[in-house]
């Protein structure tokens, strides 16, 4: 085990964002960032613990005080209106808005010391799902230096690419994730090509149910009982290819094309989308929502060999009542509708999720998240609502192998800080690919590297 000053050269997977600044300081020694990961490379990798991940991306901050880090012994004007439960582990409490979740908190890791800079929902969101702030924007700002990197999900696929599967590694289901007429960046592959991009679904409606995406249709006049006619089916897309030049994406042709072709030809590719073949009591546990039903469509994906499952809780951060679809941005209001809708409806999800996963012998291999960009801020407005806050929040995670009943750091008393065990958002992502066992090396060719330290309590 190589020491230099405080970094632990054992494992590039672990190397902290400090440590990766100090290396080059080492070039006295002979030591140079290309040998110190040479010699990690080498390192005998843990074995997978996990095939698949489920992010439920609730996107506009939900409020940890409401959630998973209730203060109450905090004045009123910061622990608001509702009191902690218990919960089936002795000594951790939760929101009584989550008395389904609290009736699992065996299973899951609460991490209730993530923390970053960025108080700007798109800047926050790009942080969160990439774990840098580079070419992060601020609405109507100016962009972060450097390339943005690739989304979670994203990295995962790329890293998989020996894995086989009809479906694209990368699946995300319900709207684009926008804010201010402005989308939020941080969501596809970047540098590590177009076929890495999530393959989108529009999900769940209420009037026709899961729509079958268009790449999954038969193309022109090439009807669904010649899709087995490699030759015929070509020439569509060739013609598809013509259209495909007129709007400026010829780079992206080939990977497109190939994963048109994939799904097309894929026996049963479309069933898995078919939730109507769910009974209708799980789905009246999952809950008749648009996120209630998302769910149960991303563990039909997980089911068909999906590596990397995105549902996103709405594709605008803010409210209806600010002009967006539903997102978590409560600046108003927000102890009357975290009590009336949005906890109610993530929390009936989210644990009969669970509950589906176990069941079905999927949880010990399918790491699930639930997390957004950011928390709410520790002090009430006088509107009866909470500003954003990226300085202390909490993430969840269940399945995996991950050990459960476990809470990581804590907030201060206030809810604003970490007061133990700060972890950032690329930390998160490290351990995911730590518990896949991904080896990360190859990130750093495409400038992409994922230069954060895997969370211990979550690695075991």
């Amino acid at each position: 085990m190589l020491k230099l000053g405080r970094i632990n050269a054992r494992n590039c997977q672990a190397f902290s964002r400090r440590e990766m600044l100090q290396v080059g300081s080492c070039s006295a020694l002979g030591l140079s960032l290309p040998h110190l990961l040479s010699r990690a490379a080498q390192a005998e990798q843990k074995s997978a613990r996990v095939k698949s991940v489920l992010l439920l991306w609730l996107w506009g901050g939900p409020s940890h005080h409401e959630t998973w880090d209730p203060k109450p012994n905090a004045p009123l004007k910061i622990r608001g209106c509702y009191q902690p439960i218990s919960t089936a582990v002795a000594g951790t409490q939760i929101s009584e808005l989550l008395p389904m979740s609290a009736a699992r908190t065996d299973q899951l890791t609460i991490i209730r010391s993530m923390a970053h800079g960025m108080k700007d929902h798109n800047q926050a969101g790009t942080v969160s799902l990439t774990g840098s702030k580079n070419g992060s924007r601020a609405s109507g700002g100016v962009p972060e230096p450097g390339r943005v990197r690739p989304s979670m999900g994203s990295v995962v696929s790329f890293l998989s690419q020996d894995r086989d599967t009809n479906w694209p590694a990368f699946t995300a289901i319900g709207r684009r994730c926008t804010v201010s007429n402005a989308d939020l960046r941080g969501q596809t592959a970047q540098a590590l090509g177009a076929m890495h991009d999530p393959f989108r679904l529009e999900g769940f409606d209420f009037d026709g149910g899961v729509p079958v995406p268009a790449s999954l249709q038969p193309l022109g006049d090439v009807g669904s009982v010649r899709l087995d006619d490699r030759q015929r089916l070509m020439s569509a897309l060739d013609r598809w290819q013509r259209s495909v030049e007129q709007s400026g994406a010829v780079e992206r042709y080939d990977d497109l094309r190939s994963r048109a072709f994939d799904l097309l030809t894929a026996a049963g590719a479309k069933q898995a989308l078919n939730i109507d073949e769910e009974s209708a009591g799980l789905r009246d546990r999952y809950g008749r929502t648009v996120f209630g039903q998302n769910c149960i469509l991303a563990r039909r994906l997980i089911e068909a060999g999906v590596r990397f499952v995105q549902v996103n809780w709405s594709g605008n951060a803010e409210d209806e009542q600010q002009g967006g679809d539903g997102g978590w941005d409560l600046h108003y209001r927000l102890f009357e509708r975290m009590q009336d809708r949005y906890c109610p409806v993530f929390d009936r999800a989210f644990a009969t999720l669970l509950d589906d996963l176990k069941q079905r012998g999927l949880l010990d291999s399918t790491l699930v998240l639930a997390m957004g960009e950011f928390g709410r801020s520790p002090a009430i407005s006088q509107i009866g609502g909470r500003e954003h806050w990226p300085f202390g929040y909490s993430v969840v995670v269940a399945g995996g192998g991950t050990p459960g009943g476990t809470v990581v750091g804590a907030t201060t008393f206030d809810g604003g800080y970490p007061a133990s065990r700060p972890n950032h958002p690329v930390d998160l992502m490290a351990t995911v690919l730590e518990l896949m066992g991904l080896k990360r090396l190859p990130l750093f060719e495409r400038d992409a590297a994922v230069l954060g330290a895997p969370i211990p309590e979550l690695i075991g």
